[in-house]
């Protein structure tokens, strides 16, 4: 298995955003207080972060992230990215990437790119349904998204794609497919993000007077599964489900309503796991009343799941009396075998 990436981040909440979508308040979610970090502030943030790289990561990567990186003033993108570059040619770190909005990328935009090692881009579609981009005042279409995909295809640069399910006028349906919709354009990673209602965005506005409602965290977690299972089921790997649970966010009142939970991802894994086992039990013709779930070792605590949710869940469900989790190296990842006690 492939080490993971070594990810410098560096936030540059709002800047290049032509208007603000319902749902947004980076400086609430990012914990950023500075709009415009200069070159040398960068450069310091950048030179900490790397002090923190452990001998068990791979490759190292400059990312910005938070704002609509090519809707930048052109200057300070340069800026940025010369400042990020110097850490490229010092060895220091091996590629750039960043964030943006669909409709900022083109073939122009991409050429300015070409002095630096950038391999990496980020695109924030959130849907791919049209009537739910317009009711979050996107400004954009999903058809900006298949653009902007094709473009940086043919440039050779690698893609992640970040959706948000439940966002206003969003359904299953809508939901699963911009599912489908992400599967045809293929991309190398995919980050979901159940809508979460922040302070001071219209989005909390709407949800006070009752005009929004959020998903539930059973309704987020359920719908996240699935989306999870279509695109690992296609090779497409999920790198991020739930917003980050940094200082800032958990901060009194910046979480005003919605499916936020600081274990998110460990809710969707488990939910995952939990079926798995049942589908398990119920194909056995005569279930022993004390059973137990062997798994890889790593698997251990998604298989029992938050608070030991699964196990009281199974042990229900199907009337045992006793049920354990058991790591075994022999189990590959996402699997599991079930045996008597």
């Amino acid at each position: 298995m492939s080490r993971k990436p070594f990810i410098v981040p560096v936030f540059i909440p709002h800047i290049g955003c032509p208007h603000r979508c319902v749902f947004c308040n980076q400086k609430s979610i990012t914990g950023s207080r500075n709009d415009r970090p200069s070159s040398d502030q960068i450069k310091e943030q950048i030179s900490e972060f790397l002090g923190f790289k452990g001998d068990n990561r791979g490759r190292v990567e400059v990312a910005f992230y938070g704002g609509n990186f090519l809707g930048l003033n052109t200057s300070y993108r340069h800026s940025l990215l010369k400042q990020a570059q110097e850490f490229v040619n010092a060895g220091r770190i091996d590629s750039i990437r960043f964030s943006t909005r669909p409709d900022t990328i083109s073939s122009t935009s991409l050429e300015e790119l070409a002095p630096y090692t950038v391999g990496t881009v980020e695109i924030g579609l959130q849907s791919m349904d049209d009537k739910v981009l317009t009711m979050s005042r996107r400004g954009h279409s999903a058809n900006a998204t298949i653009r902007a995909v094709e473009i940086l295809r043919n440039r050779g640069l690698n893609v992640g794609l970040q959706i948000m399910p439940g966002l206003p006028g969003d359904t299953l349906q809508s939901i699963l497919e911009t599912g489908n919709s992400v599967v045809k354009l293929k991309p190398d990673f995919v980050r979901i993000y159940p809508t979460v209602v922040i302070r001071d965005t219209v989005l909390e506005k709407w949800y006070n007077s009752g005009k929004f409602q959020p998903l539930s965290l059973d309704e987020a977690v359920d719908v996240t599964k699935r989306l999870y299972l279509l695109f690992e089921g296609r090779g497409i790997s999920v790198i991020r489900m739930g917003l980050h649970a940094g200082s800032s966010l958990l901060e009194p009142g910046n979480i005003v309503a919605g499916p936020f939970h600081p274990a998110f991802g460990h809710l969707v894994h488990s939910a995952v796991f939990f079926d798995l086992a049942a589908r398990k039990l119920e194909t056995q013709n005569d279930i022993a009343k004390r059973v137990k779930l062997m798994v890889h070792p790593k698997d251990v605590s998604k298989a029992i799941g938050l608070k030991k949710e699964n196990i009281n869940r199974l042990i229900a469900q199907f009337g045992l009396e006793k049920l354990c989790v058991v790591s075994d190296r022999k189990i590959p990842r996402d699997t599991l075998k079930i045996a008597n006690w």
